[in-house]
């Protein structure tokens, strides 16, 4: 039985939910509980519990404490490759993180250890955010890393619908956070610790639990297989804050501390009226990056201490690299014929890109997830491997993209000097631009994607923006036929 169906008998989601939560994976990827998660449809123990009887295996959920010594055990590129990490040593076994169950590779792994290796199950954003920690893996960001709830979802339509039947005063939903915040935030989720992990509160053990679970220690906690549901009707999941906690929590890791680097003050940006391309005044433009603007690299690799465990020889060497794809600049008839018959969302990417470098010589293409913008895939000096994908930018705070997400409409003119726009250039290989052009990519009327362009250091941006223009709304029509597609089964 599929996760979501078993997670719909228990009664903790209903099938409406399961569709909008389908729907939010073709446009952003990732496991669908990944997706359950960051649209706050159901908890994540229960998520845990049903993925452990899917599999009829232990699973666990909430912050995982790995021990460096641990890490040592599995080499980068296969635990990279394979999404797993070692855990801990349990009565001689070896207990390993995953996502899914990879028969193939436990065998391999209790050959070369010598020890029996049984697979834990955990959601998947915890293991991505191990794997980020512990082995410096390239994983895409996403909104839930960051503790931020989308208002796109249909959690909060309701809401505003309940309000708007009692005749309520709709608040305005609170800003993300400010940009020292989120800066730290950022660094931690570089680093693996991202705000779900770090301040996410221990799940509370059903009352029907064995007394063992019942006194696990709240780092962890395992569900084994056949664990009956906790309470037969859905409850609401805990709320996330949006901000890092004053204090952490006993028993975990110190937050990883970057070099600090100054913040500029934010000055304001202007909107100009009219249809005209919304373009920020050049009186304050960014020229050059401040010496001390850096962004956050991933944490240290753990240390190899192997005092407790011997050590393991792995003869199999790394996997070569990967063969390079095809960046070459695509001409915008072409790039409109092959977005009608286009079949995922990376292949919308690919050619998206591919038809940006027939315009400038680098592209960005990002994702718009409840008030952070994050970076996807991109093509040229900068922009593309570890470089789009460390992109993370806070739409509460003033920039170019979030005037493009506010309005949108494209932008076109200098980035000025505010944190977000100084954090995007530094990640993007310190190219300073006189000028850049953000396009808006909408989803049923909302901003789901940004495209941003640029010509590198201290040129201007591209002035003909008219098929751009045209071709972002074909992007937009593509992506609502996949997301078609794919509820029809197609």
């Amino acid at each position: 039985m599929r996760i979501g169906e078993l997670l719909i008998a228990e009664n903790h989601l209903t099938q409406e939910d399961l569709q909008e939560a389908l729907d939010w994976q073709v446009l952003y990827g990732g496991r669908l509980g990944t997706n359950l998660l960051e649209l706050r449809l159901v908890e994540e123990k229960h998520l845990a519990g049903a993925l452990g009887r899917q599999l009829g295996c232990e699973t666990t959920w909430g912050e995982i404490e790995v021990a460096p010594e641990m890490i040592a055990i599995v080499p980068k590129h296969i635990a990279d490759r394979s999404e797993i990490v070692p855990w801990k040593m349990e009565k001689r076994r070896l207990k390993l993180l995953c996502t899914e169950i990879k028969l193939e590779v436990l065998d391999q792994l209790s050959y070369k250890i010598g020890r029996p290796c049984v697979p834990v199950v955990a959601p998947e954003f915890r293991v991505f955010n191990l794997l980020r920690a512990h082995y410096q893996a390239l994983r895409q960001m996403r909104a839930l890393d960051f503790g931020v709830v989308p208002d796109e979802g249909r959690e909060e339509r309701r809401r505003k619908k309940r309000q708007a039947e009692k005749h309520e005063v709709l608040e305005p939903a609170p800003e993300l956070i400010d940009e020292a915040s989120f800066n730290d935030i950022y660094n931690k989720v570089l680093a693996g610790r991202g705000v779900a992990s770090s301040a996410a509160e221990p799940a509370p053990v059903p009352p029907t639990a064995p007394p063992p679970q019942a006194a696990a220690p709240p780092a962890s906690v395992t569900v084994a297989p056949g664990h009956p549901p906790g309470a037969p009707a859905r409850a609401a999941p805990p709320a996330v804050p949006a901000s890092p906690p004053a204090a952490r929590s006993p028993g975990a890791e110190p937050a990883w501390n970057p070099a600090a680097a100054a913040r500029p003050s934010a000055p304001p940006i202007l909107v100009p009226q009219g249809n005209a391309p919304r373009q920020a005044p050049a009186d304050d433009a960014l020229e050059e990056l401040p010496a001390e603007a850096i962004v956050g690299e991933a944490g240290a690799s753990a240390a190899d201490d192997m005092a407790a465990l011997p050590p393991v020889r792995w003869d199999e060497p790394a996997p070569p690299a990967a063969a390079a794809r095809d960046e070459s600049p695509l001409a915008f008839d072409e790039a409109l014929r092959l977005l009608k018959g286009v079949s995922d969302r990376d292949a919308i990417a690919h050619i998206v890109l591919r038809a940006s470098r027939s315009k400038a010589a680098r592209a960005l293409l990002m994702t718009v997830q409840g008030g952070v913008a994050l970076g996807w895939d991109g093509l040229g000096e900068g922009m593309g491997g570890h470089a789009s994908r460390n992109v993370a930018v806070p739409l509460a705070a003033q920039s170019a993209f979030q005037l493009v997400v506010k309005t949108r409409s494209h932008f076109m003119g200098p980035l000025q000097k505010t944190p977000s726009n100084i954090r995007f250039l530094a990640a993007t290989g310190k190219q300073i631009p006189l000028s850049s052009l953000l396009f808006p990519i909408l989803y049923r009327g909302r901003v789901s994607h940004l495209l941003y362009l640029d010509n590198g250091h201290k040129q201007q941006a591209p002035t003909d923006v008219g098929e751009m223009l045209i071709l972002s709304q074909r992007i937009a029509q593509s992506v609502e036929a996949l997301v078609e597609r794919k509820r029809k089964g197609a």
